[in-house]
């Protein structure tokens, strides 16, 4: 399917599938807001009175469910999605009439009515789906909940299924194109041909590497899996999982300044070196959680997988600390919303609250240094660093520890109580060590503490009122035994033993999952991050199984994962739309054609800046701004991501926020992608470095220059009609003599034949 080149416009189509992709992740962080925030409040102050579970429905209202409170009681409707207003209960919660002031008796906490505010503007989510009469009785019923997940296909073991036979010769060489054949002719759906070699070609480069195809050089697929560039890629889709950033989710008080973690980087480039050397998965796992009670060299570049761990949004509170690790390793290795059950047993999986708390006890037997404390991070081996680099490095820390200790001479005081030095530690010493390339590399770590803690259970979330012990293991769901984790350390590498186990059913299905997404722009589960009884079926479960079995069978290595996708004849067909396949299969869920799929925002920079020549290849290293008159020309990977301050061009383009772990990338079109084509410094000074690395002499015609620029962007001649459109846009710029040149590479590099691909 060939796009024209053309300015970046908003397609009806994509508009229609964005908002759709748009409106189910909404859905999904609006479930997880209110189980995690809003639910707590409703059941401490709540459902005593409006609960079926506790047999009252006083004023014909209960808020147990979402027809609850938008069907309202006597009064009218409880909650009008998006109008805190117009909604009865946030009336009621801020008291400001006496006779229906809830709670009756006392007045909630200012945080909490906030929270509840907050939940409204959200649209009042509530479940996924409605609870019905007959299933509500066994909401948060673990008993009936562990009774239904037996049966349930994510919590059965993975089976080595036989694929099945297709009639077509062509589709019945490859594994994979067996299954999709069986379920194409059982919906009645026949296959799209093979895509143009020069197609298949871009598709490959970008879908393993991120880059367009060198123009010189086809690679074939063992070339791009060799790729350094490979690694980048397949971090960036990790690292989104990983919620990776290089600052906390805080500002340092009094100051306004970021609160830098600043060797992140290292866990970073741990990634992109692990899945470059094809490390297998159970390892990769393993040294994310528990590097450092594996006998790992304390110098060792695997030191810094602990990064998963230590590169949190919290910076000081051990419970959110906890709760985000519980979060980030659940979901993302295993699918599993464990989270919930922070405050309650899971009103939807079978996860009680114990188990959360045990898995707490786990993430609070860690001492995590504060990242001013150099000394406690381990310098890591492999890192060169120039001389002069070194050189420059030293003389400006030198300055730094000048300052800091006239500050401490001096006793000046910034703020309330804060010391000038303890500013400049957390500001200016941060940024020296996170940006400055002659900054030595450590490993960004975390470390057991002396004597492991056995939590107790926060009743309703409370910290300050506790029930049983809940000592350290695994999930019930699947360990029933239950057996304690070692009482002599934290427990994270039995707890990593546990979930990279091929005996798990979920951890390979979920990874098989996110890269088969990756690379057919559709998953086979539609809830990547959950697996459990509230989420999406998969559509060809018997290819998921055959993925996961086929991938841990291969030493669970994601090079042969990639490879045996790759391969298939369904991931190589065109991306032409048919009109009568169309109409059977709208949303290709059985891929009767290949999805196009949009570039990500790092793409597009990457792309734009290995077209114009000024692309940097270098490997590892300090993060560096993106855009300005200081930005890498390094690939985007390598640029800084702020928690506090999110870059507002990534968000523009959809970069996830890294506050918590993201199960896929959403698609939006909002005005501000074609204000960034259009007028970016980025953009613009890209399209000169690309009309003049190409040096298009005087001596070429008009014709010849298009071309060149053509087969630069689009590996093609422009077209007559393009020529056309061109040489009427070139007579108007001569007669405004401007140069129309580095317009016209614009318009080539901001198009939808390049932002797309088939």
């Amino acid at each position: 399917m060939i796009r024209r080149a053309f300015p970046f416009l908003i397609l009806s189509l994509a508009t229609a599938v964005h908002a759709a992709e748009t409106k189910r992740e909404a859905a999904a962080k609006g479930t997880a807001f209110f189980e995690n925030k809003i639910r707590p409040v409703l059941v401490e102050h709540c459902y005593k009175c409006h609960s079926e579970a506790e047999g009252e429905r006083k004023g014909g209202l209960l808020l147990d469910r979402q027809s609850g409170w938008l069907d309202g009681g006597d009064s009218g409707q409880a909650v009008v999605p998006g109008d805190v207003e117009g909604s009865l209960v946030i009336q009621a919660v801020l008291y400001g009439d006496e006779d229906t002031a809830m709670p009756p008796k006392y007045k909630l906490d200012a945080e909490v009515v906030a929270l509840l505010e907050q939940w409204v503007k959200m649209g009042a989510p509530g479940p996924k789906q409605d609870i019905g009469e007959t299933e509500f009785s066994k909401l948060g019923d673990q008993d009936a909940i562990f009774e239904k997940a037996k049966t349930h296909w994510s919590f059965q073991p993975v089976r080595a299924v036989e694929p099945p036979k297709a009639d077509d010769a062509a589709w019945n060489e490859h594994p994979i194109d067996r299954f999709i054949f069986a379920k194409l002719k059982e919906h009645k759906l026949t296959p799209s041909p093979q895509a143009k070699a020069q197609v298949l070609e871009r598709r490959l480069s970008y879908d393993l590497t991120g880059l367009p195809p060198d123009s010189e050089k086809p690679a074939s697929v063992d070339d791009l899996l060799k790729s350094p560039h490979f690694g980048e890629h397949f971090a960036r889709l990790w690292l989104d999982v990983a919620r990776y950033a290089d600052t906390a989710n805080v500002t340092v008080p009094s100051t306004k300044m970021v609160s830098y973690y600043p060797y992140a980087f290292t866990y970073r480039d741990y990634v992109i070196s692990a899945f470059n050397a094809d490390k297998a998965y159970d390892q990769f796992i393993k040294e994310q959680l528990a590097a450092d009670l594996m006998g790992i060299s304390g110098r060792a570049p695997e030191q810094a997988a602990l990064g998963f761990i230590a590169v949190t949004p919290f910076l000081t509170n051990p419970n959110d600390f906890a709760d985000d690790a519980i979060d980030t390793t659940m979901r993302g290795f295993m699918g599993l919303t464990v989270a919930c059950a922070r405050c309650h047993d899971h009103k939807f999986e079978p996860v009680p609250t114990a188990d959360y708390y045990s898995l707490h006890g786990v993430f609070t037997s860690i001492d995590k240094p504060a990242p001013h404390e150099i000394a406690e991070f381990p310098v890591i081996d492999g890192y060169g660093v120039g001389e002069a680099e070194r050189a420059d490095y030293q003389a400006r820390q030198q300055v730094v520890a000048e300052k800091i200790a006239v500050a401490k001479k001096s006793g000046k005081l910034v703020g309330a109580k804060q010391k000038l030095s303890e500013v400049i530690k957390k500001s200016e010493l941060a940024e020296l060590i996170t940006y400055h390339d002659g900054a030595p590399a450590r490993a960004f770590i975390v470390k057991d503490k002396p004597k492991p803690v056995t939590s107790k259970i926060f009743l309703r979330g409370e910290p300050d009122t506790r029930g049983d012990l809940a000592p350290r293991h695994f999930l019930k769901l699947l360990d029933p035994q239950q057996e304690p984790f070692p009482d002599d350390n934290s427990g994270r590498l039995a707890l990593a033993e546990h979930i990279a186990s091929k005996d798990n059913p979920l951890t390979a299905r979920v990874f098989v999952n996110r890269v088969w997404g990756a690379l057919m722009g559709g998953y086979l589960v539609d809830t990547p991050s959950d697996f459990g009884l509230q989420g999406a079926a998969p559509t060809h479960p018997e290819l998921l199984d055959w993925l996961a079995a086929d991938f841990m069978a291969h030493g669970w290595s994601l090079k042969h994962l990639v490879r045996s996708i790759v391969t298939s004849r369904a991931y190589q067909q065109s991306s032409a739309v048919r009109e009568d396949m169309t109409a059977l299969d709208p949303t290709n869920t059985w891929y009767h054609r290949a999805n196009a799929k949009r570039l990500s925002i790092e793409e597009i920079r990457d792309s734009v800046l290995a077209l114009s020549g000024e692309l940097d290849h270098s490997l590892k290293g300090h993060p560096k701004p993106l855009w300005g008159p200081e930005a890498t020309r390094r690939r985007a990977i390598y640029g800084v991501v702020d928690r506090v301050n999110n870059d507002p061009t990534l968000r523009a383009f959809d970069f996830p926020s890294p506050t918590a772990t993201a199960e896929r990338r959403t698609e939006n079109i909002v005005p501000q992608q074609s204000l960034f084509a259009l007028n970016s410094p980025f953009i613009i000074a890209q399209s000169a470095a690309l009309v003049e690395n190409l040096q298009l002499s005087d001596g070429m015609s008009a014709a010849e220059r298009i071309n060149a620029l053509f087969h630069r962007v689009y590996r093609r001649d422009a077209h007559e009609v393009e020529h056309r459109r061109i040489a009427g846009f070139l007579a108007l710029m001569e007669k405004r003599q401007t140069n129309p040149w580095p317009l016209i590479a614009q318009s080539l590099l901001t198009s939808n034949e390049l932002l797309y691909v088939d």
